[in-house]
Protein backbone atom coordinates (compact mmCIF):
# COMPACT_ATOMS: atom_id res chain seq x y z
CA UNK A 1 0.00 0.00 0.00
CA UNK A 2 2.20 2.36 0.97
CA UNK A 3 4.09 3.24 -2.90
CA UNK A 4 5.73 6.49 -4.00
CA UNK A 5 1.87 7.90 -5.32
CA UNK A 6 -0.06 6.64 -2.13
CA UNK A 7 2.85 8.50 0.13
CA UNK A 8 2.45 11.16 -2.01
CA UNK A 9 -1.15 11.90 -1.58
CA UNK A 10 -0.60 11.01 2.37
CA UNK A 11 1.74 14.14 2.73
CA UNK A 12 -0.14 16.01 0.76
CA UNK A 13 -3.22 15.29 2.87
CA UNK A 14 -1.37 16.37 6.34
CA UNK A 15 0.02 19.47 4.50
CA UNK A 16 -3.60 20.54 3.01
CA UNK A 17 -5.29 19.98 6.29
CA UNK A 18 -2.64 21.76 8.27
CA UNK A 19 -2.82 24.73 6.31
CA UNK A 20 -6.40 25.08 7.52
CA UNK A 21 -6.29 23.78 10.79
CA UNK A 22 -3.19 26.59 11.68
CA UNK A 23 -5.37 29.61 10.40
CA UNK A 24 -9.10 28.83 11.01
CA UNK A 25 -8.57 27.64 14.91
CA UNK A 26 -7.28 31.11 15.91
CA UNK A 27 -9.35 33.68 13.74
CA UNK A 28 -11.10 34.62 16.48
CA UNK A 29 -7.73 35.29 18.96
CA UNK A 30 -6.50 36.98 15.55
CA UNK A 31 -9.76 38.84 14.54
CA UNK A 32 -11.56 39.93 17.39
CA UNK A 33 -8.28 40.41 20.42
CA UNK A 34 -10.51 43.42 22.19
CA UNK A 35 -13.13 41.47 22.70
CA UNK A 36 -16.69 42.47 23.12
CA UNK A 37 -18.77 42.65 19.87
CA UNK A 38 -16.51 41.83 17.71
CA UNK A 39 -15.58 38.64 19.39
CA UNK A 40 -18.97 37.35 18.86
CA UNK A 41 -18.37 38.32 14.83
CA UNK A 42 -15.22 36.38 14.86
CA UNK A 43 -16.27 33.10 16.72
CA UNK A 44 -18.99 33.21 13.67
CA UNK A 45 -16.44 32.82 11.26
CA UNK A 46 -15.58 29.41 12.28
CA UNK A 47 -19.39 28.48 12.11
CA UNK A 48 -19.54 29.87 8.66
CA UNK A 49 -16.30 27.48 7.69
CA UNK A 50 -18.25 24.79 9.02
CA UNK A 51 -21.48 26.04 6.21
CA UNK A 52 -18.85 26.03 3.85
CA UNK A 53 -17.37 22.44 4.44
CA UNK A 54 -21.08 21.18 4.38
CA UNK A 55 -22.76 23.17 1.21
CA UNK A 56 -19.73 22.24 -1.11
CA UNK A 57 -20.16 18.54 -0.43
CA UNK A 58 -23.56 18.72 -2.17
CA UNK A 59 -21.42 19.13 -5.20
CA UNK A 60 -18.41 17.04 -4.75
CA UNK A 61 -20.26 14.02 -6.72
CA UNK A 62 -21.12 16.10 -10.10
CA UNK A 63 -17.49 18.34 -9.71
CA UNK A 64 -15.42 15.22 -10.18
CA UNK A 65 -17.52 13.91 -12.46
CA UNK A 66 -17.96 16.59 -14.62
CA UNK A 67 -14.13 17.62 -14.30
CA UNK A 68 -10.18 15.32 -14.08
CA UNK A 69 -10.34 14.26 -10.28
CA UNK A 70 -6.77 15.70 -9.62
CA UNK A 71 -7.94 19.15 -11.56
CA UNK A 72 -10.88 19.84 -8.62
CA UNK A 73 -8.54 18.87 -6.43
CA UNK A 74 -5.56 21.32 -8.04
CA UNK A 75 -7.94 24.67 -8.08
CA UNK A 76 -8.99 23.43 -4.69
CA UNK A 77 -6.13 24.22 -2.85
CA UNK A 78 -4.48 27.10 -5.06
CA UNK A 79 -7.82 29.10 -3.82
CA UNK A 80 -7.34 27.80 -0.62
CA UNK A 81 -4.14 29.35 -0.74
CA UNK A 82 -4.83 32.62 -1.94
CA UNK A 83 -7.35 32.92 0.09
CA UNK A 84 -5.95 32.57 3.30
CA UNK A 85 -3.77 35.33 2.00
CA UNK A 86 -6.54 37.20 1.78
CA UNK A 87 -7.19 36.40 5.35
CA UNK A 88 -3.41 37.83 5.80
CA UNK A 89 -4.24 40.91 4.38
CA UNK A 90 -7.25 41.74 6.19
CA UNK A 91 -5.46 41.21 9.57
CA UNK A 92 -2.78 43.81 8.75
CA UNK A 93 -5.01 46.47 7.01
CA UNK A 94 -8.12 46.30 8.82
CA UNK A 95 -7.53 48.95 10.81
CA UNK A 96 -7.93 51.07 7.44
CA UNK A 97 -11.12 49.58 6.12
CA UNK A 98 -14.81 51.08 6.74
CA UNK A 99 -16.73 49.26 9.79
CA UNK A 100 -19.17 47.18 7.55
CA UNK A 101 -16.20 45.68 5.36
CA UNK A 102 -14.14 44.60 8.57
CA UNK A 103 -16.82 43.34 10.24
CA UNK A 104 -18.46 41.02 6.70
CA UNK A 105 -14.68 40.32 5.11
CA UNK A 106 -13.56 37.69 7.37
CA UNK A 107 -16.77 36.49 7.38
CA UNK A 108 -17.07 35.83 3.63
CA UNK A 109 -14.01 34.63 3.42
CA UNK A 110 -14.14 31.97 6.03
CA UNK A 111 -17.32 30.40 4.39
CA UNK A 112 -14.86 30.67 0.82
CA UNK A 113 -11.69 28.74 2.93
CA UNK A 114 -14.38 26.18 4.38
CA UNK A 115 -16.35 25.91 0.95
CA UNK A 116 -12.63 25.24 -0.58
CA UNK A 117 -11.07 22.88 2.04
CA UNK A 118 -14.37 20.66 2.00
CA UNK A 119 -14.19 20.29 -1.47
CA UNK A 120 -10.51 19.42 -2.09
CA UNK A 121 -10.59 17.21 1.51
CA UNK A 122 -13.26 15.16 0.21
CA UNK A 123 -11.54 14.37 -3.37
CA UNK A 124 -8.38 14.03 -2.07
CA UNK A 125 -8.80 11.47 0.83
CA UNK A 126 -12.57 10.35 -0.67
CA UNK A 127 -11.65 9.60 -4.09
CA UNK A 128 -7.41 9.97 -5.42
CA UNK A 129 -6.08 8.09 -2.05
CA UNK A 130 -9.01 5.47 -2.80
CA UNK A 131 -8.36 5.05 -6.61
CA UNK A 132 -4.25 4.41 -6.19
CA UNK A 133 -5.20 1.83 -3.64
CA UNK A 134 -5.64 -2.11 -4.39
CA UNK A 135 -8.95 -2.93 -3.31
CA UNK A 136 -7.75 -4.96 -0.46
CA UNK A 137 -6.41 -2.46 1.24
CA UNK A 138 -8.63 0.23 0.79
CA UNK A 139 -9.98 0.56 3.99
CA UNK A 140 -6.60 0.39 5.75
CA UNK A 141 -6.18 3.38 3.03
CA UNK A 142 -9.45 5.22 4.55
CA UNK A 143 -8.10 4.71 8.01
CA UNK A 144 -5.09 6.07 7.06
CA UNK A 145 -6.61 8.75 5.87
CA UNK A 146 -8.93 9.57 9.22
CA UNK A 147 -5.77 9.33 11.34
CA UNK A 148 -3.61 12.14 9.25
CA UNK A 149 -6.41 14.67 9.57
CA UNK A 150 -6.95 13.65 12.85
CA UNK A 151 -3.10 14.36 13.82
CA UNK A 152 -2.98 17.18 11.40
CA UNK A 153 -5.98 19.08 14.04
CA UNK A 154 -3.74 19.08 16.21
CA UNK A 155 -0.59 19.92 14.67
CA UNK A 156 -2.01 22.82 13.08
CA UNK A 157 -2.73 24.75 16.43
CA UNK A 158 0.52 23.92 17.38
CA UNK A 159 2.47 24.82 14.96
CA UNK A 160 0.50 28.24 15.29
CA UNK A 161 1.47 28.64 19.20
CA UNK A 162 4.82 28.25 18.43
CA UNK A 163 4.73 31.18 15.83
CA UNK A 164 2.85 32.96 18.26
CA UNK A 165 5.95 35.50 18.60
CA UNK A 166 4.96 36.39 14.93
CA UNK A 167 1.28 36.52 15.75
CA UNK A 168 0.61 39.87 14.31
CA UNK A 169 2.45 39.29 11.17
CA UNK A 170 1.83 37.44 8.40
CA UNK A 171 4.05 34.37 8.99
CA UNK A 172 1.72 31.53 9.52
CA UNK A 173 -0.63 32.78 7.14
CA UNK A 174 1.99 32.39 4.72
CA UNK A 175 2.85 29.73 6.00
CA UNK A 176 -0.47 27.89 5.69
CA UNK A 177 -0.94 29.37 2.45
CA UNK A 178 2.12 27.26 1.10
CA UNK A 179 1.16 24.60 2.80
CA UNK A 180 -1.93 24.10 0.48
CA UNK A 181 0.15 25.20 -2.69
CA UNK A 182 2.59 22.31 -2.18
CA UNK A 183 0.20 19.57 -1.42
CA UNK A 184 -1.49 20.62 -5.09
CA UNK A 185 2.16 20.56 -6.42
CA UNK A 186 2.48 17.17 -4.69
CA UNK A 187 -1.06 15.69 -6.06
CA UNK A 188 -0.01 17.12 -9.42
CA UNK A 189 3.06 14.38 -9.17
CA UNK A 190 0.79 11.48 -9.10
CA UNK A 191 -1.21 10.25 -12.65
CA UNK A 192 -4.54 9.41 -12.37
CA UNK A 193 -5.49 7.62 -15.52
CA UNK A 194 -8.65 9.19 -17.32
CA UNK A 195 -11.75 7.68 -16.11
CA UNK A 196 -15.67 8.37 -18.57
CA UNK A 197 -17.91 10.46 -15.98
CA UNK A 198 -20.85 8.82 -14.95
CA UNK A 199 -24.66 9.62 -16.94
CA UNK A 200 -27.54 11.01 -14.80
CA UNK A 201 -25.16 12.80 -12.37
CA UNK A 202 -27.10 15.75 -10.97
CA UNK A 203 -25.76 19.03 -9.58
CA UNK A 204 -26.75 18.75 -6.04
CA UNK A 205 -26.78 15.20 -4.57
CA UNK A 206 -25.65 13.00 -1.55
CA UNK A 207 -23.91 10.65 -3.19
CA UNK A 208 -19.89 11.08 -1.93
CA UNK A 209 -21.21 13.51 0.99
CA UNK A 210 -23.34 12.05 3.36
CA UNK A 211 -24.58 8.35 4.52
CA UNK A 212 -28.03 8.73 5.75
CA UNK A 213 -28.30 5.80 7.56
CA UNK A 214 -25.35 6.71 9.54
CA UNK A 215 -26.50 9.31 11.56
CA UNK A 216 -26.74 7.91 14.58
CA UNK A 217 -22.97 7.23 14.48
CA UNK A 218 -22.25 10.90 12.86
CA UNK A 219 -23.83 12.02 16.11
CA UNK A 220 -21.68 10.14 18.20
CA UNK A 221 -18.41 11.35 16.40
CA UNK A 222 -19.89 14.89 16.35
CA UNK A 223 -20.20 15.49 19.85
CA UNK A 224 -16.45 13.64 20.69
CA UNK A 225 -15.14 16.22 18.58
CA UNK A 226 -17.44 18.96 19.82
CA UNK A 227 -15.87 18.26 23.30
CA UNK A 228 -12.68 17.92 22.31
CA UNK A 229 -12.51 21.60 20.28
CA UNK A 230 -14.38 22.95 23.19
CA UNK A 231 -11.34 22.26 25.55
CA UNK A 232 -8.54 23.15 22.61
CA UNK A 233 -10.03 26.37 22.86
CA UNK A 234 -10.12 27.50 26.17
CA UNK A 235 -6.80 25.67 26.96
CA UNK A 236 -5.16 26.57 24.21
CA UNK A 237 -1.38 26.57 24.55
CA UNK A 238 1.28 23.94 23.07
CA UNK A 239 1.96 21.65 26.06
CA UNK A 240 -2.23 21.26 25.65
CA UNK A 241 -1.68 19.90 22.15
CA UNK A 242 0.83 18.11 21.99
CA UNK A 243 -0.21 16.05 24.90
CA UNK A 244 -3.68 15.32 23.09
CA UNK A 245 -1.07 14.74 20.32
CA UNK A 246 0.51 12.23 21.70
CA UNK A 247 -2.52 10.25 23.30
CA UNK A 248 -3.29 10.13 19.55
CA UNK A 249 -0.63 8.61 18.68
CA UNK A 250 -0.78 6.21 21.58
CA UNK A 251 -4.40 5.64 20.44
CA UNK A 252 -3.04 4.71 16.93
CA UNK A 253 -0.56 2.19 18.27
CA UNK A 254 -3.43 0.45 20.51
CA UNK A 255 -5.79 0.21 17.45
CA UNK A 256 -3.35 -1.52 15.26
CA UNK A 257 -4.67 -4.36 17.05
CA UNK A 258 -7.46 -6.49 15.38
CA UNK A 259 -8.67 -7.90 18.55
CA UNK A 260 -8.58 -4.05 20.42
CA UNK A 261 -10.03 -2.58 17.27
CA UNK A 262 -12.97 -5.39 16.96
CA UNK A 263 -13.81 -5.69 21.12
CA UNK A 264 -17.21 -5.09 22.32
CA UNK A 265 -16.38 -2.35 24.54
CA UNK A 266 -13.95 -0.23 22.44
CA UNK A 267 -15.75 2.65 22.41
CA UNK A 268 -17.07 2.01 26.27
CA UNK A 269 -13.12 1.99 27.07
CA UNK A 270 -12.63 5.61 25.10
CA UNK A 271 -15.53 7.54 26.53
CA UNK A 272 -14.49 6.08 30.10
CA UNK A 273 -10.83 8.00 29.37
CA UNK A 274 -11.81 11.12 28.20
CA UNK A 275 -14.34 11.59 31.04
CA UNK A 276 -12.55 10.51 33.78
CA UNK A 277 -9.85 12.92 32.29
CA UNK A 278 -11.94 15.79 32.03
CA UNK A 279 -13.30 14.81 35.77
CA UNK A 280 -9.85 15.07 37.09
CA UNK A 281 -9.54 18.30 35.20
CA UNK A 282 -12.73 19.76 36.66
CA UNK A 283 -11.73 18.41 40.16
CA UNK A 284 -8.09 19.05 40.78
CA UNK A 285 -6.07 21.83 39.32
CA UNK A 286 -1.87 20.62 38.91
CA UNK A 287 0.82 20.56 36.61
CA UNK A 288 -0.83 16.95 35.11
CA UNK A 289 -3.51 19.54 33.30
CA UNK A 290 -1.06 20.29 30.59
CA UNK A 291 0.12 16.48 30.64
CA UNK A 292 -0.97 13.17 31.58
CA UNK A 293 -4.84 14.48 31.53
CA UNK A 294 -4.81 15.83 28.30
CA UNK A 295 -3.32 12.74 26.60
CA UNK A 296 -6.13 10.95 28.44
CA UNK A 297 -8.19 13.31 26.36
CA UNK A 298 -6.94 12.28 23.18
CA UNK A 299 -6.25 8.30 23.40
CA UNK A 300 -10.32 8.05 24.71
CA UNK A 301 -11.48 10.23 21.59
CA UNK A 302 -9.34 8.78 19.25
CA UNK A 303 -10.04 5.00 20.30
CA UNK A 304 -13.45 5.58 19.98
CA UNK A 305 -13.97 7.77 17.24
CA UNK A 306 -11.90 4.79 15.33
CA UNK A 307 -13.96 2.51 16.25
CA UNK A 308 -17.47 4.56 14.89
CA UNK A 309 -15.31 5.36 11.77
CA UNK A 310 -15.44 0.85 11.51
CA UNK A 311 -19.24 1.46 12.07
CA UNK A 312 -19.72 3.84 9.57
CA UNK A 313 -18.54 0.98 7.14
CA UNK A 314 -20.58 -1.62 8.32
CA UNK A 315 -23.88 0.95 7.73
CA UNK A 316 -23.25 1.33 4.23
CA UNK A 317 -23.47 -0.38 1.21
CA UNK A 318 -21.55 -1.66 -1.92
CA UNK A 319 -19.41 0.65 -3.45
CA UNK A 320 -20.12 3.86 -0.51
CA UNK A 321 -16.66 3.82 1.05
CA UNK A 322 -16.36 7.49 -0.21
CA UNK A 323 -19.42 8.33 1.39
CA UNK A 324 -18.67 7.15 4.56
CA UNK A 325 -15.31 8.38 4.23
CA UNK A 326 -16.86 11.92 3.44
CA UNK A 327 -19.44 11.37 6.48
CA UNK A 328 -16.59 11.07 8.79
CA UNK A 329 -14.69 14.37 7.64
CA UNK A 330 -18.32 16.04 7.82
CA UNK A 331 -18.92 14.91 11.59
CA UNK A 332 -15.48 14.66 12.67
CA UNK A 333 -13.96 18.12 11.37
CA UNK A 334 -18.09 20.01 12.07
CA UNK A 335 -17.99 18.65 15.21
CA UNK A 336 -14.58 19.79 16.16
CA UNK A 337 -14.92 23.64 14.92
CA UNK A 338 -18.17 24.07 16.02
CA UNK A 339 -16.89 22.76 19.64
CA UNK A 340 -13.59 25.50 18.61
CA UNK A 341 -16.12 28.31 18.34
CA UNK A 342 -18.34 27.37 21.27
CA UNK A 343 -15.04 27.02 23.16
CA UNK A 344 -14.10 30.91 22.25
CA UNK A 345 -17.47 32.53 23.48
CA UNK A 346 -16.26 31.03 27.79
CA UNK A 347 -13.76 33.40 27.44
CA UNK A 348 -11.00 31.45 29.39
CA UNK A 349 -14.07 30.27 31.60
CA UNK A 350 -11.56 27.30 32.11
CA UNK A 351 -14.71 25.40 34.83
CA UNK A 352 -18.11 26.29 32.17
CA UNK A 353 -15.91 25.10 29.54
CA UNK A 354 -15.13 21.65 31.49
CA UNK A 355 -18.87 21.11 32.61
CA UNK A 356 -19.87 21.64 28.87
CA UNK A 357 -17.46 18.80 27.51
CA UNK A 358 -18.27 16.55 30.28
CA UNK A 359 -21.98 17.08 29.23
CA UNK A 360 -21.00 16.46 25.22
CA UNK A 361 -19.18 13.48 26.29
CA UNK A 362 -21.79 12.03 28.46
CA UNK A 363 -24.03 12.31 25.64
CA UNK A 364 -22.00 10.71 23.18
CA UNK A 365 -21.59 7.43 25.41
CA UNK A 366 -25.52 7.60 26.21
CA UNK A 367 -25.95 7.74 22.08
CA UNK A 368 -23.20 4.34 22.02
CA UNK A 369 -25.34 2.74 24.39
CA UNK A 370 -28.42 3.04 22.39
CA UNK A 371 -26.62 2.47 18.97
CA UNK A 372 -25.44 -0.90 20.66
CA UNK A 373 -29.40 -1.54 21.87
CA UNK A 374 -30.83 -0.89 18.60
CA UNK A 375 -28.08 -3.16 16.67
CA UNK A 376 -28.59 -5.81 18.99
CA UNK A 377 -32.50 -5.65 18.58
CA UNK A 378 -32.21 -5.88 14.81
CA UNK A 379 -30.17 -8.47 14.93
CA UNK A 380 -32.52 -10.47 17.35
CA UNK A 381 -35.70 -9.63 14.80
CA UNK A 382 -33.93 -10.68 12.09
CA UNK A 383 -32.95 -14.11 13.88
Amino acid sequence: MWNRDFTLLVVAELLFCASCYMTVPLLPHRLAPAGGDTELWATLSIVLFVAGICLSGLFGSWLIQRYRRNKVFLVSAIALSISILGLSLFDVHRAELPGNVEYYVPLAVSFLCGALFGNGKRVLSCTLLIDKTESCHRTDANYTAIWIARLSAVAGPAITIALHDSARTTTFYIASAAASFISAILVMCVKFPFRAPEEGVHILSFDRFFLPQGWNVSLVIATMTAALGIMLATRFDIDFCLSIMAGFAVAGLIMQYPSIRKARFTSAVGNACSILAVLAMSAHDDTLDGTLKPMLIGIGIAITSSEQFYKLLDHSNHCQRSTVESTYFLSSDGGLFLGLAAGWTFGGDYVSAQHTALVLLAVATLLCCANALVKKKRKEFRA
